[in-house]
């Protein structure tokens, strides 16, 4: 069993996924299975350093200082620290990526570290991805757009996944569970315009076992949204599910904006620690369609997520 997570926007440390995976490898160990080959797909470093954009906002912010010196910054500027957050964490990286030279160059090193994890793991087959948030838009990208070029990497990661490609020639593995987390698909569709019939033919192409996929939507995650309806999947064979991770937090509720705003950030990268995520994802992995179908409790204040 081969596991590929797949980080999403502000990641600059490859150990991003670390303890959603010895999660994983407790709960293979607890029921005595074979551990699966795990890999943590990484390229924060290719999206660049948006420390020269806030630089940039804050030499126009000093300037205008000192044109105006009886007025206080923050009140022609509010939320500094949260756009900087905003900024650096999400915006810069979503953009860059859809920069065609640069995206480019994302696909081509997912591509080159994914052939590379196939390569030293020669006798595994059954292939799981986990991806979250710019990295879920990504995972859609290259599986499913029609907009690249012949020599895009993306091809060179389709050609390996059993159905995906037309080519029959050298070592296939067969996608069996997608995880997605915090995912804005429903929104990046919009610019991507990949056209959903291209996931149900590739789920047509499944005998016996459907392809499954998972969604997992935090409560207090704003950047993550449920796909069910948008990919019309009254006939297709796909097994999907939007699975909510609810929260009954009085605090949040009651302050609203506030507490979404502190925890705008917070909240969009939870997943990797949360022992409910982890839960789902071994299920997933392991085709336990009775834990996929049950509704998740909703945690009181206070409890463990």
């Amino acid at each position: 069993m081969l596991v590929w997570f797949m980080h999403g926007a502000s990641v600059r440390q490859v150990g991003y996924a670390d303890q959603l995976r010895s999660r994983l490898v407790e709960e293979f160990s607890n029921r005595s299975l074979p551990l699966p080959e795990f890999y943590s797909s990484f390229w924060g470093n290719a999206l660049g350093n948006t420390s020269e954009v806030w630089d940039w906002v804050q030499q126009d912010l000093e300037a205008f200082k000192l044109e105006h010196p009886l007025i206080d910054i923050d009140d022609i500027f509010h939320y500094r620290q949260r756009r900087e957050q905003l900024i650096t964490g999400f915006f810069n990286d979503i953009f860059t990526y859809l920069n065609s030279t640069r995206g480019r160059e994302v696909r081509r090193i997912i591509a080159v570290q994914f052939l590379n994890f196939l390569a030293d793991t020669p006798f595994e087959e059954d292939l799981h991805i986990v991806a979250h948030s710019l990295g879920s838009i990504i995972l859609w990208d290259i599986l499913f757009s029609d907009a690249f070029a012949p020599n895009d990497p993306a091809f060179y990661i389709r050609n390996v996944i059993k159905g995906l490609s037309g080519s029959s020639q050298g070592r296939k593995v067969r996608l069996r569970s997608v995880t997605t987390l915090g995912s804005p698909i429903l929104f990046f569709n919009q610019v991507l315009n990949i056209d959903v019939q291209r996931l149900k033919q590739f789920a047509s192409r499944y005998i016996g076992t459907p392809l499954r996929w998972i969604n997992v939507i935090h409560a207090s995650d704003i950047f993550a949204y449920p796909i069910k309806a948008s990919l019309e999947l009254d006939d297709s064979t796909l097994y999907l599910q939007d699975k909510y991770l609810g929260e009954r937090n009085f605090l949040k509720k009651s302050l609203g904006d506030v507490t979404m705003a502190l925890g705008l950030v917070s909240d969009h990268s939870r997943y990797w620690r949360s022992s409910r995520v982890a839960r789902l994802v071994a299920a997933n992995l392991l085709e336990e369609y009775a834990v996929l179908d049950k509704n998740l409790p909703v945690l009181e204040f206070g409890e463990e997520d």
